[in-house]
């Protein structure tokens, strides 16, 4: 639901922005006002999940999205929903931050992999059929129906899990709520997010731009400070990176994985389109290549990854994954939509091998009360890597493409403009190349990963 309602809302943006009359700085915040809260959040949320349980916690996540979905639809201004995107990122994070926390808790160690690739299925199952569902709807019954389409999966969730779902939560009564640690990762994290958002708009030497990359890193220290001398119960124990090998190098493998995949289907997307000449339709079934893979690939290499652990497979993934990318670098204007799906489908199938037992890895590396912080903590890396690879992204094209030219491309008008197609191409091939690099980094911080811990400690299991 949280990775469809993220890709849903892209195709509806041009639609929302045209009936509310909507300026582009005001549509940028429609998809950033989610993805802060929600990358913000996430680890404050698993915190908060630890020390009062999962159930209730994923439960008020769907309640508080599912109001923010009816408050989206009803939004009669660009302000109101921009707002109420937020409270839907609220929502997002209580249910990002527990849903691997509740499959880990619910499997043995031996299944951990497979269950956990299932649920992986499903969160590419949402990012593949967002555009597709996103696009009927819209066309059909107008952006709103986007918004509204959260509510009876909402009502189904929230009632099948208060009568299924058992809570549990570790033997940490008495421990408190770190506020001060929470605040301070909090404003790190937002940002340095919208800095990384908005930095190619502004300049990455603007006087906005540096001032929030200077907070983000005061309050990073302030953070690590707290954290380390402060806090009697802090929400991230500096320890799970520090003395934690296995948890540190597959969090600092799944930060560069992201950074690297992530402006490979908004590129290719522009490349078939303006470069190649292909309908939107044709388009989006080429590029449901890359996510069907993954989507097919995670619970057999989650299975893989019970029987012969987690560092081969995603270390093999992530060099699968540099592959991939080294050929979409070779694309040149005369390339056949052949040439395009060969390397999403390669990176697909290395995403694919890596995402499962990389998540398998950080989830079984920690204690049992510390489940809800570790989901956190790998979704953080995730949405910090998706934000920097937008980064890398328009740093790339924007060195390449003159800012009329990129206009051009996004608003459809490229065919119109030969040298704009080769600039692009040119930016294209430099991003990819990059993220090739990018993961092949990735593959080295994979294979440093020690071996699995013993395994984690017993929970306490309240029916209630």
């Amino acid at each position: 639901m949280a990775p469809l309602d993220g890709s849903i809302v892209t195709i509806a943006i041009p639609s929302i922005a045209s009936s509310i009359k909507l300026g582009l700085e005001t549509v940028v915040w429609i998809p950033l006002a989610y993805l802060l809260l929600l990358t913000v959040l996430l680890i404050n949320a698993g915190r908060l999940a630890d020390l009062r349980g999962r159930k209730r916690a994923y439960i008020l996540g769907f309640i508080i999205f599912t109001t923010g979905s009816v408050l989206c639809g009803a939004s009669a201004t660009g302000l109101q929903l921009v707002m109420f995107r937020a409270v839907q990122g609220v929502g997002a994070a209580f249910i990002a931050s527990n849903a691997a926390a509740i499959v880990t808790d619910a499997f043995p160690s031996s299944e951990r992999g497979k269950a956990l690739g299932i649920n992986a299925t499903a969160v590419y199952g949402g990012l593949m059929t967002g555009p597709v569902i996103g696009g009927i709807l819209v066309q059909s019954f107008g952006w709103r129906s986007i918004f509204y389409v959260n509510v009876p999966i909402g009502i189904a969730v929230v009632t099948l899990a208060t009568l299924r779902l058992k809570d549990t939560r570790a033997k940490i009564e008495g421990e408190g709520f770190d506020f001060a640690g929470a605040g301070t990762l909090s404003l790190a994290l937002a940002s340095l997010l919208v800095a990384l958002t908005l930095g190619g708009g502004f300049g990455w030497l603007s006087s906005p731009i540096l001032v929030l990359l200077l907070l983000s890193a005061g309050a990073f220290l302030l953070f690590i400070y707290v954290e380390g001398r402060l806090a009697r119960f802090p929400t991230f124990q500096l320890r799970m990176f520090a003395n934690n090998r296995m948890f540190a190098a597959a969090n600092t493998a799944a930060f560069l994985s992201y950074i690297a995949v992530t402006g490979v289907t908004f590129l290719t997307s522009i490349y078939l389109q303006d470069v190649k000449g292909l309908d939107p339709q044709e388009a989006g079934i080429l590029l449901i290549v890359m996510s069907t893979a993954m989507a097919l690939l995670s619970p057999v290499s989650g299975w893989l990854s019970d029987r012969f652990g987690s560092r081969l497979l995603g270390s093999a993934g992530m060099i699968i994954v540099s592959l991939g990318l080294i050929l979409l670098s070779r694309l040149s204007i005369d390339s056949s939509a052949e040439d395009v799906v060969v390397g999403l489908l390669v990176i697909g199938i290395g995403f694919g091998l890596f995402s499962s037992p990389n998540t398998s890895a950080v989830m079984g590396s920690v204690q049992r009360s510390e489940l809800g912080v570790a989901a956190g903590t790998l979704g953080t890396m995730r949405f910090m890597g998706q934000s920097m690879g937008l980064a890398l992204v328009g740093a790339g094209i924007a060195s390449a493409l003159a800012p009329e030219a990129i206009l051009q491309l996004l608003a459809g008008l490229g065919a119109d403009n030969p040298v704009a197609r080769e600039e692009f191409i040119i930016g294209m091939k430099d991003v990819f190349a990059v993220s090739a690099l990018v993961a092949a980094i990735g593959t080295v911080a994979s294979l440093v990963r020690g071996r699995q811990p013993p395994p984690m400690d017993a929970m306490v299991t309240d029916s209630s």
